[in-house]
């Protein structure tokens, strides 16, 4: 028996150096950067048209509810098709559907059309790059495999989010300056796609000794198959849930809670992306050596705890600044950027820790339990659950945002998410053997 030695920060990025890895992180990076630019751009051109929550909060669903019927698609197409060609197709196909915005665009009507046709061919991208990604690797490299993904997606959202977007937007004042910059972007990520090159892992594998699903409902067999992956998937489903339903109250609360322009008032979200790096360095260390439910307990009641305190900003500045340590919160003016701006940053980089724990402890499961064939229904399966459940409370908090206020509508989220996630925790009836600690062959 082999005891697997602490994996240092140079083996994980080692695996940039595989040229298949490293071209499907390109891939990823510019397709991401895009996706977020993009989806902050509609965001700001939908608040500065409508300046309602419950518009918001309708641009998320276009953009995640093409996935519960495209997606099922998408992931049956990534397990039984050439993924390299759907990659590359996908992110070619929304390169186009740029350029027509640019030529057709305006108005609110197209922003959302836009969005639920970016989202239509995202999920082809998202899934073929889902199923390949653990057949690049050995298993026992899946949880550093997981955590460099989740920190090049981070990189990626912070340059699309707080760099690209607010800096076309706000220097040029041209929507279609960005739709050139971002079809450009997915261009270079569809040939990074090309360029992958063979996989390591061929080879399907099933899951115990029963035969392996198939079909489009595959997905969802294999996702019921077995309770550690049930467990996984619905700590998975909660946390997308989560984002999902603050993705549309987001714009609300910087406006109206922190008092910021919705471009300038991004920057608070970049601190979130420390927060991941670390929470990944983290979870990817600890995935095949922490009981996966005591890390996702400890992820996920952080992330509650954490999303509190964010939706509370404002009245945690008024009681710091009573007490001499925290009184120079007060004397932050930097325009309308003040003391709980500044709290508000200093929130975010424990959630985006929390964030990763779950993500990539609950990901690592995944990608050790399930198939190598399956991957793309399964990932596929999941995203379709978590958009179709989240289509209601989207909607419903977007409507009791513009009426209660946004904060009210926060606080409900994190309850209720905290009481599911909860529930969720039990022991799993299969104990996921490390694949640090099995024997060597």
């Amino acid at each position: 028996m082999s005891i697997q030695q602490p994996v240092s920060a140079a083996d994980e990025l080692g695996l940039l150096k595989r040229r298949p890895f490293r071209m499907l992180a390109y891939s990823r990076f510019f397709a991401t950067a895009a996706d977020n630019a993009l989806n902050f751009g509609l965001v700001l051109l939908i608040v500065q048209e409508t300046d309602l929550a419950i518009m918001s909060s309708l641009l998320v669903l276009a953009l995640v509810v093409p996935s519960t019927v495209v997606g099922i698609l998408a992931g049956h197409a990534a397990d039984t098709l050439p993924k390299r060609p759907l990659i590359f197709l996908g992110n070619l196909a929304r390169a186009l559907i740029c350029i027509w915005f640019v030529r057709e665009g305006g108005g609110v009507l197209s922003f959302y059309v836009t969005a639920i046709a970016l989202a239509c061919a995202g999920e082809f991208v998202g899934a073929a790059s889902g199923a390949l990604r653990p057949a690049l690797v050995e298993r026992d490299e899946l949880a550093r495999a997981n955590a460099l993904n989740q920190a090049i997606g981070s990189a990626a959202q912070f340059a699309g989010l707080a760099l690209l977007a607010p800096l076309v937007l706000r220097l040029f004042d041209s929507p279609e300056a960005l739709f050139l910059i971002t079809a450009l972007m997915y261009v270079t990520a569809g040939v990074a796609a090309v360029l992958i090159g063979g996989r390591r892992r061929s080879q399907p594998e099933s899951i115990g000794d029963a035969q392996p699903p198939s079909g489009l409902l595959a997905g969802w067999r294999v996702l019921r198959s077995d309770p550690a992956i049930s467990q996984a998937a619905i700590e998975l489903t909660l946390i997308s849930l989560t984002l999902i339903i603050l993705g549309g109250l987001v714009p609300k609360f910087i406006s109206d809670t922190l008092g910021l322009p919705v471009d300038v008032g991004a920057a608070i979200l970049v601190p979130g992306a420390l927060g991941v790096a670390l929470g990944l360095r983290v979870a990817g260390f600890l995935a095949h050596r922490v009981a996966h439910a005591l890390l996702s307990t400890i992820g996920f009641m952080l992330f509650v705890v954490m999303l509190l305190a964010l939706t509370f900003v404002n009245q945690e500045f008024s009681f710091l600044t009573g007490y001499a340590l925290f009184a120079w919160l007060d004397h932050v003016n930097i325009g309308s950027f003040d003391g709980a701006g500044v709290l508000a940053v200093f929130i975010m980089a424990p959630l985006g820790f929390a964030f990763a724990t779950v993500t990539v402890s609950g990901q690592t499961v995944l990608n050790d339990l399930v198939p190598l064939h399956l991957q793309g229904r399964a990932n596929a399966t999941r995203g379709a659950i978590a958009a179709l459940i989240s289509t209601l409370p989207v909607l419903g908090a977007g409507l009791l945002a513009d009426l209660v206020g946004v904060t009210t509508v926060m606080a409900i989220v994190s309850a209720v998410i905290g009481v599911a996630a909860l529930n969720n925790f039990r022991p799993s009836r299969r104990r996921v053997t490390p694949p640090a600690l099995s024997e060597s062959h």
